[in-house]
């Protein structure tokens, strides 16, 4: 396993993980390639990228693809993904991470039936490729109650509908366990459960706000009632969770999602500092 960071690829942000210690990045796409409908030069791209990476002595663990797939007309879904593809097998990436995407205002089944009309086709060119698409299981709600999600790959129950749906080992998880601790989800079963689709892991905490919960219940998620943290600062047993990726055998990349409103602005690399002091040992023990 190596431990790295999401985040935007610059030459800046590549100086600063070598600095850090850090062995890879997780890189959102755009970051890459600003237009997926009109991208540049691919190789050119993957060509600058690469002398970044060497002269740091890092490596990109996924390329990050965030948005809903499910909204725009499948035959250009796919192009931007095969753009993607193209450009992780010239980095020499294995996984390029996604959304799974959700129809918001429509019914759940109406919204899996239109993931597996966008995925499978996907999925069969990531698999002409020797790649793989990993969902991140983030539900994306927003605005007030009632909640809409913009991300179907919430819940094990769901994982399980969409690998049924279009069962491509090319389709699996960028586990998070942040987002099963506040839903009530046993995530060790969770990743146990599905050890054969864990391609790539977020490294986030979750604290509970017990005080808010109690008052407002787990509906009441918009209301205060957790909040993201570095890994370390909330509940996740990240020694648990660490020893349950090395028993199934995983053995991808493990990128710490900074979002902690306690070490923000001024105080963001202080959170990348803290996560890296907690899961390293883990990691790379000695």
């Amino acid at each position: 396993m190596k431990l790295g960071y999401l985040c935007k690829f610059s030459v800046e942000e590549a100086r600063r993980a070598q600095r850090l210690g850090f062995q890879c990045l997780e890189v959102h796409a755009t970051s890459l390639i600003e237009n997926l409908d009109a991208p540049a030069d691919l190789k050119a791209v993957a060509g600058r990228t690469q002398d970044v990476l060497d002269k740091h002595g890092i490596t990109v663990s996924a390329i990050a693809n965030y948005g809903n797939p499910l909204l725009d007309d499948p035959a250009v879904t796919l192009s931007r993904y095969r753009v993607l593809f193209e450009l992780a097998k010239l980095l020499g990436v294995g996984v390029v991470t996604s959304m799974a995407g959700n129809l918001p205002e429509r019914p759940y089944k109406e919204a899996m039936q239109r993931f597996e009309l966008v995925f499978k086709p996907i999925a069969q060119a990531a698999e002409d490729m020797g790649l793989r698409v990993a969902f991140e299981n983030w539900p994306g709600m927003w605005g007030d109650i009632p909640w809409h999600s913009v991300n179907l790959a919430w819940s094990p129950r769901n994982w399980t509908e969409m690998f049924t749906r279009v069962p491509s080992q090319a389709l699996g998880l960028e586990f998070d366990p942040s987002h099963l601790v506040w839903q009530g989800i046993d995530h060790i079963q969770a990743v146990r459960d599905f050890k054969d689709r864990v391609y790539h892991s977020h490294a986030k905490d979750t604290e509970m706000l017990h005080h808010n919960l109690r008052r407002e219940g787990i509906l009441g998620i918009h209301h205060n009632c957790w909040r993201y943290r570095i890994p370390g600062y909330g509940v996740v047993n990240w020694a648990e969770y660490i020893s349950t990726l090395i028993e199934i055998g995983y053995d991808g990349g493990i990128a710490i999602e900074h979002e902690d409103p306690v070490f923000w602005g001024d105080r963001f690399e202080e959170g990348l500092v803290r996560g890296f002091q907690v899961l390293n040992p883990l990691i790379n023990p000695g």
